[in-house]
């Protein structure tokens, strides 16, 4: 039968003619097409980037985390059993403290519940013997704090109401709550006690607005913390604090201070909290979505967008917080001429939400 005859696999194919799955395969001893051999050398650079990619997160850590110092436990990080904080914090709860509690803390209860009713001064004497008996119980340290910060700026907000143009506090909040801590502090010196009286000074940061008042504060402050982290480097809660007071100084002023602080004091702490946080494992979602928005805070006062970036996803994605995500939404909607001024405008009206104030450790059990 001929070549071309009609029922022969040739048929309808001219002489040397390939056959249809044998298109786009060069014929043996030619190069493959061009297209082929740029798609061959994209997906190698891509290999290649994250090759390169891994090896720098194996060198730097997680987009740059610093290491844990070594050593680090749960115990030097104050991260033990943060369930039971909550547990404990909850029973301070007016009707809640449960049968066989202990002594210092059904004596906070009591003064919580005082409080509620309007008995000021017995209320925090109560809260002052729980402590005394408790000097180094995060949860009644600051319950004792907080309730004197939300009676200080109830009576600052009521004389300003007032129209006063130097607002006296009550007796019992005169002073307070730093003279007692100090006390405490000295007494009894622990990470703490100290911890509690840099917060205290933190405090005065949110409450007064005049900048001969938050300077000081914040020196005095950083200077407490940075006591706590020469002895307990990985000692979270003075990271945070110490943190927080670096990322919300006003980024043109230069602050009193002997030791100047380095630009990058922020996201180091912040750093070194996340990267201890992920070590030890634990903490609410809640404080890993505030970790990670305020190192990519820091990162954004330091000029580094991308960096800043990533960090507010990672606080989207492990939070789902209503507030805190729509903080993280914001600063995606940032461009980066614009994003130091627009940051320290959201960090400036953060610090004046005084009904949820940032200095409230329960963020490390809630």
């Amino acid at each position: 039968m001929s070549a071309g005859a009609p029922g022969t696999p040739a048929a309808g194919r001219q002489a040397g003619a390939r056959r249809p799955e044998e298109e786009g395969t060069p014929p043996p001893g030619t190069a493959p097409p061009a297209s082929r051999l740029d798609l061959r050398l994209v997906i190698a650079g891509l290999a290649l980037v994250a090759a390169l990619g891994v090896a720098a997160i194996l060198r730097g850590g997680l987009l740059g985390l610093p290491a844990p110092p070594p050593g680090t436990t749960r115990e030097s990080a104050g991260l033990v059993d943060l369930r039971a904080l909550t547990a404990r914090a909850d029973q301070l709860e007016p009707g809640a403290l449960a049968p066989g509690a202990d002594s210092a803390l059904a004596l906070a209860a009591e003064g919580v519940s005082l409080l509620r009713r309007g008995e000021s001064d017995t209320g925090l004497e109560r809260l002052r013997e729980a402590l005394l008996e408790a000097p180094d119980d995060l949860v009644i340290g600051n319950a004792y704090r907080m309730e004197v910060f939300r009676m200080r700026h109830a009576a600052l907000t009521d004389a300003s109401g007032r129209g006063a143009l130097a607002p006296r506090m009550p007796a019992a909040l005169e002073g307070q709550p730093i003279a007692f801590l100090e006390r405490l502090a000295s007494e009894h010196p622990s990470r703490e006690t100290r911890l509690q009286l840099g917060l205290a000074w933190a405090d005065e940061i949110l409450l007064f607005g005049a900048l001969e008042i938050k300077a000081p504060a914040s020196v005095e402050s950083v200077k407490l913390f940075s006591e706590i982290l020469a002895e307990d480097p990985s000692y979270v809660p003075a990271l945070f604090g110490r943190g927080l007071n670096y990322l919300h100084r006003p980024a043109r002023l230069v602050w009193p201070e002997i030791e100047k602080a380095p630009p990058d004091a922020a996201s180091r702490d912040f750093g070194r909290c996340v990267a201890i946080g992920r070590k030890l494992g634990g903490a609410s979602p809640r404080l890993v979505g505030t970790l990670a928005m305020a190192l990519g805070d820091a990162y954004a006062r330091e000029g580094k967008p991308e960096r800043a970036r990533s960090w507010w996803q990672i606080s989207r994605n492990a939070c789902g917080d209503r507030d805190l995500r729509d903080a993280v939404q914001r600063r995606f909607g940032w461009q980066d001429a614009e994003m130091g001024d627009r940051l320290e405008a959201e960090l400036a009206t953060r610090m004046l939400d005084l009904d949820h104030p940032m200095t409230d450790l329960a963020v490390m059990w809630r």
